[in-house]
């Protein structure tokens, strides 16, 4: 079911599903924070989700940066991980606790609806199958996907990255000013993709 509601002065339409049809390989996403920022993860099946859990003291930080935003349940599912793990890195954890409205990712979007959406929804490229989705994100599981960083290696980039094969964000463009929309699109593939040399936030 679609819905529709307006942040930050835009009207945003995103696809929001019952997590009973959900299916292995979807990439999800919940709004944390007041919808401060997305959540980002895999689903796995059988209630599962992968995900890069955002390390507390992001969280905080944000939190600390915008005092008036609500904080909720979601924004802390440390207690929640697979296996009673500490939660950091790559974790696995059930849908309920991974948020309680979850929205579809979108790809292979044009750069002119991916410049109109909201960051944090959806991505130019072309996905790979469901199929190989799931069986990277089972393989990160295992074997890791680096150092958090909110700007070159986030949860988005994670799912994006299972998705793909390429790391993306839209979410970390509003960090690098009002001037991005100027750059040329390879160098705004950099931003998204965590690979740009020239930061200066």
């Amino acid at each position: 079911m679609e819905e529709t509601f307006e942040t930050g002065g835009q009207v945003v339409t995103l696809q929001r599903v019952n997590k009973s049809n959900l299916q292995p390989g979807d990439h999800v996403f919940s709004f944390r924070l007041g919808g401060l920022y997305s959540h980002h993860g895999i689903y796995v099946g059988d209630g599962q989700v992968i995900h890069f859990n955002t390390p507390r003291e992001v969280i905080a930080a944000l939190a600390k940066e915008n005092p008036n935003v609500p904080f909720d349940e979601e924004d802390d599912i440390w207690e929640s991980v697979a296996n009673g793990g500490k939660g950091l890195g790559i974790v696995k954890t059930g849908i309920d606790h991974f948020g309680s409205k979850i929205y579809l990712y979108k790809y292979g979007v044009s750069w002119i609806e991916f410049w109109l959406r909201k960051r944090g929804t959806c991505c130019p490229y072309k996905s790979k199958s469901l199929k190989e989705a799931v069986d990277t994100a089972k393989e990160k599981l295992k074997t890791g996907f680096g150092t958090y960083n909110l700007l070159t290696n986030n949860c988005e980039h994670f799912a994006t990255y299972c998705r793909t094969g390429t790391k993306f964000s839209g979410q970390v463009i509003p960090k690098f000013g009002d001037t991005v929309q100027q750059l040329p699109i390879c160098e705004i593939e950099k931003i998204t993709s965590g690979t740009y040399v020239n930061v200066n936030v």
